[in-house]
């Protein structure tokens, strides 16, 4: 989890990104990393303000969170197993029912590494909780990293987007604010 400020370098091991998204459970938070490659200023302003959705879709050791900003990004998502966190920084959610999770959302530029947005949302109750019992049961589940990334492709194999990955998610939710 970074505490790096907007308008910061996001990581100083890294001066440029692949574009894509990291999403981990760290430090009591979901974060969610988006490197864009030069995000023009109204793509900024919009992460930062519009609307979001998020989905969760599950198959084997994988799960992939989607994510969708309106009138910034259409769906996408990212593949996760609580097993790809190093040990010493993993952790399991601890929300109850009823809690509401945080999630931390970082808009790096994949071409200079800097920080471009930030913003704190949190999750609803049903995604909260269902993704505290997939990482749960991740974490109980031997882990084969063979296996976990044959998932992967089996899923992109089988859907031909992230369209078609959150029209079959599981759980399908507004994030609040």
């Amino acid at each position: 989890m970074t505490t790096r400020q907007v308008g910061e370098v996001y990581s100083p091991d890294h001066a440029r990104y692949d574009e894509g998204a990291r999403y981990a459970y760290t430090a009591g938070a979901h974060e969610l990393v988006l490197f864009w490659s030069g995000p023009t200023p109204a793509e900024v302003e919009g992460f930062r303000v519009r609307p979001m959705e998020v989905a969760l879709f599950t198959h084997g050791p994988a799960a992939f969170l989607l994510y969708k900003i309106k009138d910034v990004c259409e769906w996408s998502d990212v593949a996760f197993n609580i097993h790809l966190i190093p040990e010493a920084m993993r952790e399991l959610p601890v929300e109850t029912a009823g809690d509401r999770a945080r999630f931390k959302m970082i808009l790096v530029d994949a071409e200079d590494g800097v920080i471009r947005a930030k913003r704190i949302v949190s999750l609803d109750k049903v995604m909260t909780q269902a993704i505290k019992h997939t990482m749960h049961e991740q974490l109980a589940g031997q882990f084969n990293r063979f296996i976990y990334d044959a998932a992967v492709q089996e899923v992109y194999g089988r859907y031909a987007d992230s369209d078609a990955l959150a029209g079959v998610a599981e759980v399908v939710e507004p994030a609040l604010g």
